[in-house]
């Protein structure tokens, strides 16, 4: 049984596709998210699946669903309102990168995070880019240095990187160095702050700010978005 991208024609031409998971620091989450808000992020698709968490509720615009795309003008941002299931973690991340090579995104934009203890005096984010990336977009990563040898991705973003790589897409992976304990939404603000750069947008990050001022009511309303997915099944995996 498969997961589905249902997303409106055309949504993804010409469009940076943006990702980002529940992974160290919710540094890909916590991104995606302000992306979507900050950027007035119009609803466009989901991404439906058996296995996702039976996990619903309102908004403005209706149905608030486990796993959503948002336009966001030169981009499209999937939104994962709540982790992956364990079903899931095998079936969205291909079912993403294969729709959005086949609706003609340009490039593929992921962000993740790298546990801040093993960071070494170096600059505040690492990447990993396919070739079809680096040969195209390369001017984009100043400031940045590639993920060393021995280290790894593991999750959503490895699987989605191979894809990309196996089918020559431009697509990068944004790993700012994080606090692995908890929320951090200062590393978040890295990674939006990237994004913007790659975009050519701005982006308001005051918001992330203040939520680093108010760190343990961030991390009581995660642990919250935790529960939700916990129920019904075990304990979700969470990942880079």
């Amino acid at each position: 049984m498969r997961a589905r991208v249902r997303i409106k024609r055309g949504a993804f031409s010409g469009k940076v596709f943006v990702a980002g998971f529940h992974g160290v620091g919710y540094v890909g989450y916590l991104a995606v998210r302000h992306l979507a808000r900050a950027l007035r992020g119009r609803l466009v698709g989901y991404v439906v699946s058996p296995y996702m968490p039976q996990y619903a509720s309102m908004s403005s615009h209706g149905i608030v669903s486990p796993y959503e795309l948002y336009d966001v003008g030169p981009a499209v941002v999937f939104l994962p309102n709540v982790p992956l299931s364990r079903g899931d973690l095998t079936r969205v991340p291909y079912a993403l990168a294969g729709a959005s090579i086949r609706g003609g995104a340009r490039m593929a934009v992921l962000v993740g995070g790298l546990d801040n203890r093993f960071r070494r005096g170096e600059p505040n984010y690492r990447y990993a880019a396919t070739r079809a990336f680096m040969d195209a977009y390369s001017g984009a990563l100043k400031g940045g240095k590639p993920l060393e040898e021995g280290l790894y991705m593991v999750g959503p973003l490895a699987a989605m990187m191979t894809y990309y790589s196996a089918y020559e897409f431009p697509a990068v992976a944004i790993l700012p160095y994080a606090d692995a304990s908890g929320a951090d939404p200062l590393a978040a603000k890295e990674a939006v702050d990237l994004v913007a750069r790659i975009l050519g947008v701005e982006v308001d990050t005051s918001e992330l700010l203040r939520l680093a001022e108010e760190k343990a009511k961030l991390e009581r309303e995660l642990e919250e978005v935790r529960k939700r997915a916990e129920r019904g099944e075990e304990t979700p995996t969470f990942y880079v």
